[in-house]
């Protein structure tokens, strides 16, 4: 073959490799546009106090649009002191005057990132952010009628404000061969043992075309040696088999925090109990086509680890709290396949003291002086607490009242910045190995921690920022991050987190002296109440379960 012709069928070739893609973004610029386009926000053109606000329990239409039309873009900046505002908040969108939703999701997991957490994500069809501030959503909705967007604030006790823009094309007649968006949200808290986790399970012609999967790990070790199966219309073997968790998100040999196109993990927290895991693939290339009907399953399958921190087995069923979104569209109206949970069951109880509320209780040594600080943007909505220290060995207590025995996990949200030192913890005044089960990243490995020499367990939080996403923004604000110090078992009473300043991180520097900084500064301490009972007890049944299973 000339080198002509091999330089033609290369050009052909990539042409059907990039064609598809290309054709919906750059190309099909040059092409004629029909309808009119449109938006739905919640600016006004009187002053810069833009932001809708919800009182507890309320539900504020965003948007009643009249079509036909396709909605293309929604951008929403969400702010509140429920700090799980991410699974308080629930996006919902009807469809040509239906009564039952076609999406209906938690803010927080439609874009990507589960738990009540918050994540950047960079990929296609959804974009985070800020580190959560900016929620951006790009997937095509047509509507043939109307469409109707509302957001509900679930939260019983904290008010929530939201900036939003819908833009949308407003057509003179319906799309042909119309396919309507959905998305919907699926918990199983606490899973059934043994069982597969369902996806998605749905009836009519359409096609699947994304999962966002959460985890909230019961017991430690790898959690995603369960395998994906898609049932098209009715099968009782799968068409689509897959070979692990990890794998069905395009990932190999555990998985890793990043965000692409079509992929991404957003939340992964070290392999432990109550580690914390969002993942996302869209099937923006390779949509699953049902003609009838689709059923989408996990298994819930993986390393098992008792207490001892001793291997069970390598592929056992796992207790694992997990949910789910699943995006698709079809042709009609789909009723909805599960009942969407109340916010009290979609998150853990949960103890929040926001530090400049409670400044007025945090003991200190006679070194540091407590400031409560004016507007943050990393805090956002109030004041931000820091520790002006000078000195290594000085120390803040910070006290919490329990008031349920029971097993917890306990956050630190971080105000990372470059005049921050380092600083050790202690939980009622022991050392953190002799308090609990530490989860602080780095110096162990944290499925066998328990067994780990003293000076190999992390005792410490750096309070430096490390991250540095946005340089402007960070010199003046800082990052806010929920860092994870570790598990607990309290009594009802007064417990206490301390904080005794060690050093200054080597890149750390106090404008303000000169010197190394060695300050501290956060936002708010969380103890959540873990949902989980004695593992120890659920793995016995779960082996007797096996070997049941095995004879047969």
């Amino acid at each position: 073959m000339k080198n002509s012709q091999k330089l033609v069928l290369i050009l052909v070739l990539v042409g059907l490799l990039v064609g598809p893609a290309f054709s919906q973004s750059l190309r099909s610029l040059t092409d004629p546009q029909e309808g009119k386009s449109m938006r739905a926000a919640s600016g006004n053109p009187f002053d810069n106090s833009d932001s809708a606000h919800l009182d507890p329990g309320e539900v504020l239409t965003l948007a009643q649009l009249e079509g036909p039309g396709r909605i293309t873009h929604i951008w929403f900046v969400p702010s509140s002191h429920e700090i799980r505002w991410p699974r308080s908040l629930v996006l919902r969108i009807y469809w040509d005057g239906s009564d039952v939703p076609s999406v209906e999701t938690p803010l927080g997991d439609f874009f990507a990132v589960g738990n009540g957490m918050r994540a950047l994500v960079d990929s296609l069809p959804v974009k985070v952010s800020s580190y959560g501030r900016g929620l951006n959503c790009y997937w095509e909705m047509p509507f043939a009628k109307s469409a109707r967007i509302t957001v509900a604030n679930e939260s019983k006790k904290d008010r929530a404000g939201l900036y939003f823009m819908i833009d949308w094309v407003q057509l003179a007649t319906a799309p042909q061969n119309l396919m309507y968006f959905h998305a919907r949200y699926h918990q199983e808290y606490p899973p059934v043992m043994g069982a597969p986790y369902t996806v998605f399970k749905g009836s009519g012609n359409g096609h699947y075309v994304g999962t966002v999967l959460s985890s909230q790990n019961a017991i430690g070790h790898w959690f995603g040696e369960g395998d994906d199966y898609f049932y098209i219309d009715g099968e009782e073997i799968p068409s689509i088999s897959g070979t692990g968790t990890e794998d069905y998100f395009n990932e190999a040999w555990n998985m890793r925090v990043h965000t692409s196109l079509y992929t991404g993990c957003t939340v992964f927290e070290p392999r432990s109990p109550d580690a914390r895991v969002t993942a996302y693939r869209w099937h923006i290339p390779d949509p699953i086509i049902f003609k009838k009907s689709l059923k989408f399953e996990l298994e819930r399958r993986g390393y098992v680890i008792n207490s001892k921190g001793e291997d069970i087995t390598h592929s056992g069923p796992r207790p694992d709290f997990w949910s789910s979104v699943a995006y698709w569209y079809q042709d009609d109206i789909a009723q909805p396949w599960c009942e969407f949970p109340e916010f009290k069951d979609r998150v853990n109880p949960e103890i929040v003291l926001h530090l400049p509320e409670v400044v007025d209780s945090i003991r200190h040594s006679a070194g540091i002086e407590l400031q409560v600080n004016p507007y943050n943007r990393s805090t956002y909505t109030k004041p931000w607490f820091r520790v002006q220290n000078n000195n290594i060995g000085e120390w803040i207590e910070i006290p919490f009242q329990i008031k349920e025995t029971g097993h917890y996990s306990m956050s630190l949200f971080q105000h990372l910045r470059e005049d921050n030192g380092i600083w050790k913890v202690f939980i009622d005044g022991k050392e953190i190995y002799d308090a609990g089960l530490s989860q602080i990243a780095g110096g162990y490995r944290v499925s066998l921690v328990a067994q780990q020499p003293i000076e190999k367990v992390n005792k410490t939080l750096d309070f430096y920022n490390v991250f540095r996403k946005n340089e402007h923004e960070d010199y003046i604000y800082g990052q806010n991050r929920e860092r994870k110090i570790g598990l607990f078992d309290f009594e009802p009473g007064e417990h206490s987190i301390k904080l005794v300043c060690i050093g200054a991180n080597p890149q750390s520097f106090n404008p303000e002296t000169g010197q190394p900084g060695l300050n501290l500064s956060a936002d708010i301490l969380s103890i959540r109440k873990l949902p989980f009972g004695n593992m120890d007890d659920w793995i016995i049944e779960m082996m007797k379960m096996e070997e049941k299973r095995q004879k047969k």
